[in-house]
């Protein structure tokens, strides 16, 4: 999956027809008399119901009044956050839901009043340092029996008191030094709680894990591929893959967990790792109570583009040759959607590549190919909706390309455990677009597409009024007709989208919820990037813009020990036996500094040198009055093109805007590839005034430098 970015059954009567014991929970029906007067829905999982379809069956709006929909409250998520990818679950008018710096909060779903909020001590550093973890982002938690789960970017599992956030327990998921951390929230079933891996393309192996809800034991781990040395993994190099991002699903009565899988690694470079590469890029079905394989599909053989079938599956019933039968459904970012017998994994059907390519790429080379789509997708993480009114599914697609390059065999088998195992680069060339698609389970055919000119990764909401909710890199919040694909209401909110809408009834009054902020794509592409929960319903206030986050920082971060480190220069930490270097760069550090560098030292005098195959991590911050930026790129005058390591550049906040934000930003970079760069300002007019210093990395040294003319 890279860096791109990079998620409970219903209690209403029209959900009845999910048995309540495929949750292990207990659920009570109401009678037709207490419903109506309630006039409640939940939407108590990830996935709206345990089939993980996010299909609503509330009516009150509709393609006749959706036009009329306004704003009932915001919530921000949070000063300087940006990104925004919680998908928040609803149970008796509670809504719970997460932050990027992985705080749960506890609101009042009709009026946005906070009850409770628990903020867990969580290290943010494998973020952006050192390679590994992805992204620090939270798409949300599980709720069974008055407990709250939730899951936090140092890979751990944390129970809370649903009523108060009390901590219960806490429990190690993984082990976030080697590259682990954690995103999605777990999905629950007979009295256990799934959870995957996210490794951020480390060359660890991906797996899927069982645990108890009682006690955060755990129950069983499913490596999803081979350790080193056996099967298609190589013995050399520290490699892996297989990541499980996304929540998975159960089929209570096939006793039957299905789980997607990301691509192997190294990412780019298939020189070591001949074959299928099975379970990598595939949908597998476990037994939900053992963890032992049933069966797989791998959807992308033998993949150097990092096309994960990441995506959460869903599970529905279709009628083949006059009989009902149980089905998967799962896309993948090559673009492909596939419907599979749940029980055999047979293929029913799968799309054409949705994005509009087609098979066979060219292979990554050391000068670079052209390949579509990119590691956006065709299909992103974005999980789509299935609607049993109209019998389609509804997905989100990408339109886009970029040029894979690699980097010598021998430099990606001598990559640090933990660090980012691309074996290359991957950076967009050309607009990225998007488009919704209306699926056909029975053909892979489409019933209608909409083409945007923004990407649409987020996910998909489709509801028994006849609509299909889905937001959009464009800023729009678009409602579509159910059957034909028609816009029927899209109100610029102003900010890009990183998760799909919910639908829940509270007193009468439906509402449609949304996180929006962006995610990793939007901000590659120059989208306005915020965090900001907002909700609707008819009759609401005026819509307008949400707002966006100009100086944003990202997460806090806490700057890595400097124990087993040695000074070499006033502002360069070593650590040979780890080959990791630390280099600390303050705008305005003294009065000489002309806003920049090396305690005034520009203009190129400086030359930061550390040795290929180390990790380097970058402090920044900015003690000036005027903004300023810091980025790794080929060139010290405008305009400077961003250099990439693995899936992304190493750049500060608002790179071209600059921040005048006077705490610390920590970046980090694995150098995998040999090379003179430059460490520029950004900001326009900065280069050409001296804003800039020489970075190398070298084959011919053994320990990082600072130098100066």
């Amino acid at each position: 999956m890279g860096w791109n970015l990079h998620r409970s059954i219903t209690i209403g009567a029209m959900f009845a027809l999910v048995a309540a014991g495929s949750l292990g929970a207990h659920v009570t029906q109401p009678s037709a008399g207490a419903r109506a007067a309630a006039a409640n829905t939940d939407w108590p999982l990830f996935g709206g119901n345990a089939d993980n379809t996010r299909y609503s069956p509330l009516t009150q709006i509709n393609a006749a009044n959706v036009a009329k929909l306004g704003v009932a409250w915001t919530a921000s998520e949070g000063k300087n956050l940006i990104e925004f990818e919680t998908v928040p679950v609803v149970v008796n008018g509670t809504m719970y839901y997460t932050t990027d710096t992985d705080q749960v909060r506890a609101v009042n779903a009709a009026t946005g009043k906070l009850l409770w909020q628990y903020t867990p001590k969580v290290d943010f550093y494998r973020s952006i340092a050192g390679g590994g973890g992805g992204v620090a982002i939270n798409r949300g938690v599980t709720i069974v029996n008055g407990t709250v789960y939730a899951v936090t970017f140092d890979a751990r599992l944390i129970a809370l008191q649903a009523s108060t956030g009390e901590k219960l327990w806490q429990t190690n998921v993984a082990d976030p030094n080697a590259g682990y951390a954690e995103s999605s929230p777990a999905t629950y079933w007979n009295g256990m709680l799934f959870v995957g891996s996210e490794v951020g393309d480390a060359g660890q192996r991906g797996f899927e894990a069982a645990f108890d809800a009682k006690t955060g034991k755990q129950i069983w781990k499913f490596y999803t591929v081979p350790a080193p040395g056996h099967g298609w993994v190589p013995a050399v190099g520290n490699h892996g893959g297989g990541d499980v991002w996304m929540p998975s699903v159960v089929d209570p009565t096939l006793g039957m967990l299905y789980i997607g899988t990301g691509n192997p690694s190294p990412d780019f470079n298939n020189v070591d790792r001949k074959g299928c590469n099975q379970w990598a890029n595939a949908t597998v079905a476990l037994n939900a109570k053992t963890g032992k394989f049933v069966w797989g599909h791998t959807e992308f053989c033998n993949d150097v583009w990092d096309y994960d079938s990441h995506q959460a599956p869903i599970l529905f019933n279709m009628t083949i040759n006059g009989k009902s039968t149980r089905v998967v459904g799962h896309g993948n970012k090559g673009g492909q959607y596939f419907v599979y017998n749940a029980k055999t994994g047979a293929v029913i059907s799968h799309t054409a590549f949705l994005g509009g390519y087609s098979m066979p790429h060219l292979t990554p080379t050391a000068a670079g190919v052209k390949v579509c789509p990119g590691t956006s997708g065709g299909i992103e993480y974005g999980p789509p909706a299935y609607s049993p009114q109209t019998g389609a599914i509804y997905q989100g697609s990408n339109s886009e390309c970029q040029i894979f390059k690699t980097i010598p065999i021998a430099d990606t088998n001598s990559h640090q455990p933990g660090q980012v195992d691309t074996g290359g680069s991957a950076a967009g060339v050309g607009p990225i677009s998007g488009a919704m698609n209306a699926i056909d389970p029975h053909t892979g055919k489409l019933m209608w597409k909409v083409s945007l000119t923004k990407p649409m990764n987020a996910g998909a909401l489709a509801t028994a009024g006849g609509l299909v909710f889905a937001g959009a890199d464009d800023g729009h919040l678009y409602a579509f007709d159910a059957k034909t694909g028609k816009t029927l209401w899209s109100p610029n909110l102003g900010l890009g989208f990183g998760a799909p809408p919910i639908a829940y009834e509270i007193n009468g009054t439906e509402y449609i919820a949304v996180a929006a902020g962006g995610n990793l794509i939007s901000a590659g592409d120059s989208i306005p990037m915020g965090g900001t929960l907002a909700v609707f319903k008819l009759g609401g206030k005026p819509i307008t813009k949400l707002p966006a986050v100009s100086n944003g920082v990202g997460v806090p971060v806490s700057l890595p020990s400097l124990a087993g480190y040695k000074q070499v220069s006033k502002y360069v930490w070593v650590n040979a036996a780890k080959h990791h270097a630390i280099l600390q760069i303050i705008a305005a550090a003294t009065g000489a500094n002309n806003g920049f560098n090396f305690d005034g030292y520009f203009n190129g005098q400086g030359t930061f040198t550390v040795p290929l195959h180390w990790s380097v991590d970058i402090e920044f911050k900015n003690l000036a009055v005027l903004p300023h930026s810091l980025a790794i790129a080929d060139g010290h005058t405008a305009p400077a093109k961003l250099e990439t390591f693995g899936f992304a550049p190493v750049a500060s906040a608002n790179v071209t805007a600059g921040t005048v934000s006077k705490n610390w930003q920590l970046l980090g970079l694995a150098a995998d590839h040999a090379g003179t760069f430059y460490i520029d300002c950004l900001v326009p007019g900065h280069l050409a005034s001296g804003m800039w210093d020489n970075f190398v990395i070298s084959a011919n040294t053994t320990t990082a430098s600072l130098t100066s003319k």
